[in-house]
């Protein structure tokens, strides 16, 4: 089914009652469950009260999905994180077989999250290394992001994906139901999604393994993806499962928007979630790590800023780009 088609039949739309707006936009994001879909439905609520724009969010099958619909003009704007979106404009690696999506322009940096490999509280497992021969997904076929971001993690300790007992999945929830049906040993996840509170209740705990945090550590998962980095998340109420400080891989989260979206749509967009960030807290408390400086415009090899985007962060002083 097309996105287009999709809006009209699923789409869930972010709407004030008695409101009317001059323009909607989609706003494309996963499924229900994950933290890029939370992040969406508070950001569209936040952008929709205070721009005056109609946000719609829609989620999608997938990580390749959600860039596509906004290449295709089937949605404005997208959440995701920042290797896929480059990697999406470049053509390369998971989109290798795909027309380059070079209409694609960040619009913010929107900070950094945590991804990790989960495992039951009550397991033996206690490194990366202890997945050796584990059952693991693979395939991840409507989430192909997913491989690189395991992958990375298993560089830490000199492995592969194929080092584990492989078991297909299709995406990030279905692994994750996989993982607390008992049909896996470990599964990767977001640390802040909505999915790992779920599973945490669902099997009586779940721990996370602790990435080794040194240079070869940093090389090895930027062998994968030059945007990684490692994060030491500490003990505390949104860290579902970690009770002592744990090492995750840190992976930038960009929203981004289709060149053809009108400048002052985007700058509109923009200056509502950067100048309203306490709402954006009050709707899920990992945006309290939403940075309002100049580090929402680092600066991503081989992706361009939206002009709309760019027009309000050179007003805030903000702008880190060319002229």
């Amino acid at each position: 089914m097309s996105v287009t088609k999709f809006v009209a039949a699923t789409v869930t739309a972010v709407m004030l009652s008695g409101a009317a707006y001059a323009q909607t936009v989609g706003f494309t994001t996963l499924q229900p469950g994950s933290i890029n879909h939370i992040k969406a439905q508070v950001i569209g609520k936040v952008v929709q009260q205070k721009s005056g724009l109609q946000v719609r969010v829609i989620p999608v099958a997938g990580s390749t999905a959600t860039v596509a619909a906004v290449q295709n003009k089937e949605a404005e704007f997208t959440i995701g994180d920042a290797a896929n979106m480059t990697d999406a404009v470049a053509g390369r690696n998971q989109f290798a077989k795909l027309k380059p999506m070079s209409d694609l322009r960040i619009v913010a940096k929107l900070g950094d999250f945590a991804i990790g490999f989960m495992v039951r509280k009550d397991s033996g497992l206690k490194t990366i290394a202890d997945l050796k021969g584990k059952k693991f997904p693979i395939g991840w076929q409507a989430f192909p992001q997913g491989i690189p971001l395991s992958l990375a993690i298993f560089a830490t300790a000199g492995m592969t994906l194929d080092d584990t007992n492989g078991i297909n999945t299709s995406g990030l929830i279905p692994a994750a139901n996989d993982f607390k049906a008992g049909k896996l040993d470990a599964t990767m996840f977001a640390l802040p999604a909505p999915k790992v509170r779920e599973v945490d209740a669902a099997i009586g705990g779940v721990r996370w393994l602790s990435l080794p945090n040194d240079g070869a550590a940093l090389k090895a998962v930027q062998s994968i993806r030059s945007a990684f980095t490692i994060m030491t998340v500490k003990p505390n109420p949104g860290a579902v499962g970690v009770t002592e400080p744990t090492n995750f891989l840190n992976v930038p989260s960009l929203i981004s928007a289709g060149a053809s979206v009108p400048e002052d749509v985007v700058y509109k967009f923009t200056k509502a979630m950067v100048e309203n960030k306490a709402d954006l807290v009050k709707g899920h408390p990992s945006f309290r790590g939403y940075r309002i400086d100049k580090s929402m415009t680092d600066q991503f090899a081989g992706a361009q800023y939206h002009a709309g985007a760019i027009k309000y962060y050179k007003e805030k002083g903000f702008w880190q780009g060319g002229s």
